[in-house]
């Protein structure tokens, strides 16, 4: 294609944009129409002949004028308000290359997108009289993630990219190049007795114009409905088309019953932090009280007592049945939930049902190919069973979609080492250590992120760092599986074989540990022919046959 053709299909291309072919074509009609009109009735009025020649010149006048509003000004919800001018894709800057230097950068930026195209969703601001509902507005903004995310043709920043501006007076253009997207929603929540006020602005990362901006004054129990309508005029303003799956994934599930939904972003916020998901399972079996309908909440249910099966925090059996009896239930409420198929497939790893779990993980991808988790965990499931190369690939795809995420960041480098690919490993692991220190200077007692960190440390070689982010775990969390499990890792790769055992044994009195993740840890390869590792695996190998991780 010449350069002539293709700057004639970029005109076009942008004529569309600002709906200037569209209203060139009602004005034709329209100045058609009023000239036979003014042909018609003018006469028997006995205007004068000239008359009619004045309709058409200034109806031919107007033409150009329209044209040039339709070009400069777009309707909005707000109003009339200028259109925002869409910056070449060669313009884009990266987020290491730009000036702002003061807000923190989220590793390399993926493939720019066109600013149309992209967006981040802010935390809401908690503008309750008490302000105790800090949870609540991040929930909302969570849900709108999670719904936008099903988009195909939209890029939405993760949540740990968006989350980090939390409580930051930056400015709009500032995040936008941070985060390398074409607009930002902000909002925020006033929360009073059964009333909610939500306030939600759609602002260009280009200029900084308001693309929408709208109040949503409701009962408290449609807020549901008000997060999907905010997604939904947030998509018409950047004149996104959905497709009728999407559409259906955007309008699923949710509850009007506001004690089951503050119950239920209750339990999301216990899911976040460690790995004693006992409070987050008690929040969601509340909340299933309050509606038996709440297909999410039976979701959550269902995954946080996979969890507490994969970490191997003394599960019962009476709960790995609640759990699959929840995702069941889930799954009848709603056929199109991916996060409850993510749920049975963790629930088959544990039993061993390798393959079936395999069968779920593809469901969910297929129903939203955007689900972070579910490559996440469909790729630690398959690094269980040796299937390497797999659980990388896995790992990417999770990884380009929350390039900024720590724990699948020190995945990704775990599956390759174990492929014996260093240039990458060592390219990963330091992008791994960046995002874990950002991530601990949010929150300096991250424990997840002290003990992938002190593991990743150690195989780069960076011993006393490892050490020092080790002691740091320890202290933060010092019973728990995952600390134990973790840290027995680094001293591993470190050489302290005592203080691996040690921790090792520690971690599997908490639990009982996994045999096919523990057989595949190439952190572990220093103490295999060591007799007292070989005792242990010998002791998980002659208990019940798992599939699950817990790492």
């Amino acid at each position: 294609m010449s350069d002539v053709d293709s700057k004639l299909r970029s005109w076009f291309s942008e004529l569309r944009r600002r709906k200037v072919i569209r209203v060139a074509a009602v004005y034709l009609v329209a100045a058609w129409l009023l000239i036979q009109v003014a042909d018609a009735v003018f006469e028997p009025m006995g205007l004068p002949a000239w008359s009619i020649k004045l309709v058409i010149v200034l109806a031919a006048l107007g033409f150009p004028l329209a044209c040039a509003t339709a070009w400069a000004f777009d309707v909005t919800p707000r109003g009339i308000e200028r259109t925002p001018d869409v910056a070449p894709q060669a313009a884009v800057v990266a987020p290491a290359a730009s000036p702002v230097a003061v807000l923190p950068v989220v590793a390399p930026a993926p493939p720019a997108a066109a600013p149309g195209e992209s967006v981040a969703i802010l935390p809401f601001v908690d503008m309750s009289p008490a302000k105790d509902q800090e949870y609540f507005c991040d929930g909302i903004a969570e849900e709108i993630i999670n719904a936008l995310c099903c988009i195909r043709d939209l890029h939405v920043a993760s949540r740990t990219s968006s989350f980090q501006f939390k409580g930051r007076a930056a400015d709009v253009r500032e995040i936008g190049k941070a985060l390398n997207v074409g607009s930002v929603l902000e909002g925020s929540v006033r929360k009073a007795g059964d009333r909610v006020r939500i306030t939600a602005q759609l602002v260009s990362a280009t200029d900084g114009y308001h693309l929408w901006s709208e109040s949503f004054d409701r009962d408290i129990s449609d807020v549901f409905a008000i997060q999907t309508e905010i997604a939904q005029r947030l998509l018409k303003a950047l004149k996104l088309t959905l497709s009728r799956r999407e559409a259906e994934m955007m309008e699923r599930g949710g509850t009007a019953n506001a004690d089951a939904y503050d119950l239920y972003l209750r339990g999301r916020l216990h899911m976040r932090y460690g790995t004693s998901t006992l409070p987050a399972a008690e929040m969601f079996r509340q909340a299933i009280q309050r509606d038996p309908q709440f297909a999410q909440a039976y979701a959550g249910l269902a995954n946080a007592l996979a969890m507490r099966g994969i970490w191997r925090l003394n599960s019962t059996e009476d709960e790995t049945e609640e759990a699959m009896a929840a995702s069941r239930r889930a799954l009848e409420l709603d056929p199109l939930l991916p996060e409850a198929y993510v749920a049975r497939a963790c629930l088959l790893s544990m039993q061993g049902r390798a393959e079936e779990a395999v069968q779920d993980f593809e469901e969910a991808i297929r129903l939203n190919p955007a689900s972070y988790f579910a490559y996440y965990m469909y790729g630690r499931h398959v690094f269980a069973m040796g299937r390497i190369e797999q659980a990388v690939s896995l790992y990417e795809a999770a990884d380009r979609l929350q390039p900024d995420d720590y724990q699948i960041l020190c995945m990704l480098f775990g599956g390759l080492q174990k492929l014996g690919d260093g240039t990458r490993m060592q390219q990963v692991g330091e992008r791994a250590m960046r995002a874990i220190d950002r991530q601990l200077q949010v929150d300096p007692d991250d424990g997840r992120a002290l003990q992938l960190g002190a593991v990743t440390a150690a195989t780069l070689g960076l011993h006393e760092r490892a050490r020092d982010l080790a002691d740091r775990a320890m202290r933060a969390r010092p019973n728990e599986f995952g600390t134990a499990y973790n840290l027995a890792c680094a001293f591993a790769v470190m050489g302290d074989r005592d203080r691996a055992l040690q921790l090792l044994h520690q971690a599997v009195r908490f639990g009982r540990g996994n045999l096919g993740w523990i057989e595949h840890d190439p952190d572990f390869d220093g103490l295999r022919g060591d007799p007292r590792f070989e005792n242990l695996v010998a002791t998980l190998r002659s208990g019940p046959a798992t599939q699950g991780d817990n790492a």
